[in-house]
């Protein structure tokens, strides 16, 4: 830096003074790791090593003076091994963190020079250390929080579904009862409300599981016009009673089939039109879906649903995808709901690659736009209408049932009756059982095509059953058993099945599903 030698020698107690003014450690050794320089700080934060140096001491005999010395607790073996340790990381310009006698925390590395001195600096981290300490303590705490908060949805998700299984599946089978028309509208009620509660419920467990990052979309080869008339056939009642009208346009350029989420799809309209017909007294609703690009130049799906209600403000149109908001406070009392659906809309649609947006005018009504990616499916064979399908879209043959015996285990008097009820008129033979115990009896003096099993029940669970079957020495150990369970969450399927399970249906049962899952486990087996 300086040619002239006189400007040199008058830099050097500057120098001197301002390392001593540093706030790190500053310290500069010989070849033989002998002190050259050391500032005020390290002299402060390694006393003992610098005073065992300075009195000829090696760089090893250093360090071991200051660990004996500082952690006077530590066996004399296990002090032997730390220093060897650290003096061969420090040696080979790693970097260590070390504890002074004060208590402070410092991180210190040393640095090759030329003709082999190096140069060790120490910086303080203490105030860092217990930064991550507390970053740590909070994370863990929310850990456990979360997984507070995921066992108590688990649990009340189970006891809800538990006698929601039972609203819907005798509802259900009133429906389908040769009832007098008032009779019949009296369980058709029943089972709108029953649903509108597993909607609520399933609406708490979807944000739980986006906010978690545990819901998946699940694209597939399916008809989206098929879905959207399904859905205006769907809610063309409620409109009908409140005198609006319900319209549906698809795009000529819309294709037959395309790959799509059809339940995340479908749960996104559903929300969109529910909103539309609560919300307007009179008018109409429209619904409207085209073929898009998007910016990426990738095809996408617009579904427009436009209606000539109240309108919302700005402010409230700021707010309005917020989870727990609704257009105003009075809302909740006034139309229900608990303010979920839209924000789960958005959050799904931009999980599909798309968005959902709003734009509105007060006293003239809102126009919300759904928009989610949608590969074409060119069909390589003709297309068919198909009666029941399973999830992946294979035939079911509701005949298969016919004649099968099943063993219905289920400590639930009302579960068993809404399964017995589905199964009975597709020629199922039902044996019902109250816990593991009386199925293993029952598998012991009969014989079984499948048994569907309860997870969650006194004497002997679900879990402990499907073990007890699959090692038994009996022929019945390969019986196929399907979790019917209350058990709902992420990851619950996959859980039952590396039991051994060969299926699963969650409650409340659905009957088409009940069927499927039986078909399939019996096809396979």
């Amino acid at each position: 830096m300086y040619n002239d030698a006189d400007k040199l020698a008058r830099m050097v107690p500057v120098l001197l003074e301002a390392l001593d003014c540093m706030p790190d450690g500053f310290a500069l050794y010989d070849k033989d790791f002998r002190p050259l320089v050391v500032n005020r700080e390290s002299l402060n934060r390694f006393p003992i090593a610098f005073d065992t140096l300075s009195k000829g001491g090696t760089f090893l005999e250093a360090n071991r003076r200051g660990i004996r010395e500082t952690r006077p607790d530590i066996p004399e073996e296990k002090a032997e091994r730390m220093v060897r340790r650290l003096t061969e990381t420090l040696e080979a310009g790693e970097t260590v963190d070390l504890e002074t006698q004060n208590g402070r925390i410092v991180r210190t590395r040393f640095r090759e020079m030329s003709e082999g001195r190096r140069v060790a600096i120490s910086v303080d981290i203490t105030e860092l250390r217990a930064r991550e300490k507390e970053l740590e303590e909070a994370r863990r705490a929310a850990e456990a929080a979360n997984e507070t908060k995921s066992a108590f949805l688990a649990n009340i998700s189970h006891e809800i579904r538990t006698p929601l299984n039972g609203i819907l599946g005798m509802s259900q089978m009133l429906c389908k009862a040769n009832l007098p028309p008032d009779q019949k509208r009296q369980a058709e009620t029943i089972a709108e409300s029953g649903q509108m509660l597993m909607d609520l419920l399933n609406d708490v467990l979807d944000l739980s599981k986006i906010e978690a990052g545990r819901l998946d979309i699940d694209p597939r080869d399916g008809d989206l016009g098929d879905v959207m008339r399904g859905l205006r056939r769907l809610w063309q009642p409620g409109a009908d009673e409140k005198g609006l009208t319900l319209s549906l346009m698809l795009d000529a350029d819309l294709p037959k089939r395309v790959v799509f989420d059809p339940v995340r799809v479908r749960q996104c309209a559903n929300n969109l039109i529910s909103n539309a017909i609560k919300f307007t007294q009179k008018g109409r609703i429209q619904i409207v879906v085209t073929t898009e690009t998007g910016d990426d130049g990738e095809p996408m799906i617009q579904i427009e649903v436009s209606d000539s209600g109240c309108g919302m403000e700005e402010e409230t149109l700021a707010r309005l995808f917020h989870p727990f908001t609704q257009a105003d406070s009075s809302t909740s009392r006034k139309h229900g709901g608990t303010g979920l659906g839209l924000s789960i809309t958005r959050r799904l649609a931009r999980m599909m690659g798309g968005d959902c947006v709003a734009e509105s005018t007060p006293g003239r009504g809102s126009t919300f736009r759904l928009s989610f990616r949608a590969d074409p499916v060119i069909p390589s064979r003709p297309l068919q209408e198909m009666g029941m399908v399973d999830e992946t879209g294979q035939p079911i043959d509701p005949e298969r049932c016919r004649g099968l015996r099943v063993l219905l285990v289920d400590d639930h008097l009302v579960n068993r009756k809404v399964a017995s009820l589905y199964l009975e008129p597709y020629g199922c033979a039902v044996t019902e059982a109250g816990n593991g115990q009386e199925a293993l009896d029952r598998l012991s003096a009969q014989t079984f095509d499948i048994v569907l099993l309860d997870v969650h029940m006194p004497v002997m669970d679900g879990p402990e059953t499907i073990s007890r079957i699959r090692q038994a020495d009996a022929p019945w150990r390969k019986v196929p058993v399907l979790a019917l369970t209350a058990d709902a969450m992420m990851g619950d399927r996959e859980r039952y099945l590396a039991m051994g399970m060969d299926g699963y249906v969650a409650k409340p049962i659905a009957e088409r599903e009940l069927v499927g899952e039986i078909v399939r486990a019996a096809r396979s087996h």
